[in-house]
């Protein structure tokens, strides 16, 4: 088997290089692609537990910790106590992470639109059909 033939080496190299593209553009802002997906589902569910974004995010606790705590260090997210079980934090945008996730957006945008102006139509859908196979293949596991 060629070197290439690892489905592993293929998704982490094309991983790798679309995580330097977006960090690339989102560095205008000041942020990781990583944490932009972070305040990106933290904004569109307006609140959720450690356990929602892990399952949104497909991290596991100790990623998403070790990745949210410069955000909370900065303020942009916090942390309060559900009010029905209060030993669940309930994770929310801060108005710091509004604002800087409002500025992040249109670059974000903008860094799409380039990736889709480098692919194909037929490659832009192969890769989000193939991404969303091994997420539903291998997310179960």
């Amino acid at each position: 088997m060629e070197l290439d033939s690892c489905f592993n080496l293929a998704m982490r190299k094309s991983s790798r290089l679309i995580t330097q593209f977006y960090e690339h553009k989102l560095s205008a802002v000041g942020l990781k692609s990583g944490q932009f997906s972070i305040l990106r589902a933290i904004f569109h569910t307006k609140q959720s537990t450690n356990k929602e974004l892990q399952t949104i995010l497909m991290m596991d606790q100790t990623t998403l910790s070790r990745s949210i705590k410069p955000l909370f260090r900065d303020e942009l997210i916090k942390f309060n106590p559900d009010p029905v079980d209060g030993r669940i934090k309930l994770i929310s945008l801060t108005k710091a992470g509004r604002k800087l996730y409002g500025r992040a957006l249109p670059i974000w945008e903008w860094a799409q639109q380039d990736i889709c102006n480098i692919l194909t139509d037929n490659e832009a859908e192969k890769i989000n059909s193939l991404s969303e196979s091994f997420v539903k293949t291998l997310g179960r596991k």
